[in-house]
């Protein structure tokens, strides 16, 4: 695909402000339709840089969200052979803007509304609505990041076992990583 850095910079500020309006339940909602977009339809990414940068974004500080910014940096950093620093600084500026610009605006001006009819009939029918819908996204995008990240019974055992740590222990989730990236190191290699 021909494309010029220009157009790239424009397809991120759609895309993520496109994606900023439409993620109820949080950055991971967005996940499936980012990584069709960027590893199968732009091919900025593999699936598995997808899952790193997916990673990267749980272990920092910040939502889950700025995985935009890593795909920003992807898409426009890496721009030909060589690496851009200006081209990826701006790709992930565009990103990070796209992504959290609009639906702030939008929440801005929704909850003016939203607590002025707090309890009408049609609001809540609407957040019932979200629920599910959200529950649904959510789940889109486990398996997203499952069917790249699962590999072989090992990596099931894990993702299974780090499951059951989230949900029935206190443990923080970056600890759980690094425990399981020194016995993918140990074991795996």
């Amino acid at each position: 695909m021909n494309v010029s850095l220009s157009s790239i910079y424009w397809i991120l500020a759609k895309l993520f402000a496109t994606l900023s309006l439409t993620a109820f339940g949080g950055g991971n909602t967005i996940l499936p339709t980012l990584e069709e977009v960027a590893v199968n339809q732009y091919h900025w990414l593999t699936s598995a840089q997808f899952v790193d940068c997916f990673s990267l974004s749980k272990a920092g500080p910040g939502p889950t969200t700025l995985i935009v910014e890593l795909v920003g940096i992807k898409a426009t950093g890496f721009f030909g052979p060589h690496f851009c620093f200006h081209a990826a600084f701006l790709g992930a500026l565009i990103s990070v803007l796209a992504i959290f610009v609009p639906s702030s605006i939008f929440l801005l001006f929704v909850a003016h509304f939203w607590e002025k009819w707090r309890g009408a009939p049609w609001q809540i029918a609407i957040e019932k609505a979200l629920m599910p819908i959200t529950c649904g996204l959510v789940l889109a995008s486990t398996e997203t990041v499952a069917k790249t990240a699962i590999s072989d019974w090992m990596t099931g055992i894990m993702a299974l076992a780090a499951l059951l740590l989230l949900l029935y222990t206190k443990l923080n989730p970056v600890l759980i990583m690094a425990i399981a990236g020194v016995i993918s190191w140990v074991v795996l290699r």
